[in-house]
């Protein structure tokens, strides 16, 4: 009886503790380690409200590998940092149009980024439900969702890229301006493939 009372007695801090921790979860400030220059976990505010890090910190930056949610907006980026933006490779989800707490439909980004952009290659999917985080590649995306996989110039579909829809048809081509521009080609399921020239989505190949 003495070793169970011990036992006890070592245990109750840590089931005491945890619940405090979780009820600061939401509160402005360093949570756990070094929010300057190290690994630590940061609550902050922002002008879309409160965010939650945990990762690399340089001079007070993020710098490095790191994970940030918005709490209150349904958002969450997981990737790489250079002095505090999104720079490198990474992978941002956000609510889709037709979420609620019963219809988990996530919009997903996954490739390269900078200045906070997307920019360089990458694939955007759309409306995809049940998302589960580290569950699906970027392969699989663009195998298996409706998306454009390509290139991208701050966040707008520019150069080289692949249009999927649902149904598994896709558009080739080049785009501009988040339009297709250019030339390309559609490829349908039954394999047949059509030819077009585009200027900013309106077809000039007549």
């Amino acid at each position: 009886m003495p070793k169970l009372n011990k036992i006890i007695f070592l245990l109750l801090p840590l089931i005491f503790s945890w619940p405090a921790y979780a009820a600061d979860e939401d509160e402005v400030g360093c949570h756990r380690g070094d929010c300057i220059s190290g690994y630590g976990i940061l609550v902050a505010e922002t002008e879309r409200g409160l965010t939650h890090y945990r990762g690399d910190f340089l001079q007070g930056k993020y710098q490095g590998s790191g994970r940030i949610e918005y709490l209150g907006g349904g958002e969450i980026y997981k990737g790489n940092w250079v002095q505090g933006k999104k720079q490198g490779r990474g992978i941002l989800w956000n609510r889709s149009v037709g979420w609620s707490s019963i219809n988990n439909i996530y919009d997903v980004y996954v490739g390269n980024w900078r200045n906070d952009r997307r920019n360089a290659f990458g694939t955007q999917a759309f409306m995809i439900q049940d998302w589960v985080e580290d569950r699906n590649s970027e392969n699989w995306l663009i195998d298996n969702t409706e998306n454009y996989s390509g290139e991208f110039l701050n966040d707008i579909f520019t150069g080289e890229g692949t249009y999927r829809w649902a149904d598994g048809a896709t558009y080739t081509g080049t785009w501009a301006a988040g339009k297709k521009h250019g030339r390309g080609y559609y490829q349908f399921g039954t394999g047949m493939r059509s030819e077009r020239i585009f200027e900013f989505d309106v077809q000039v190949d007549f």
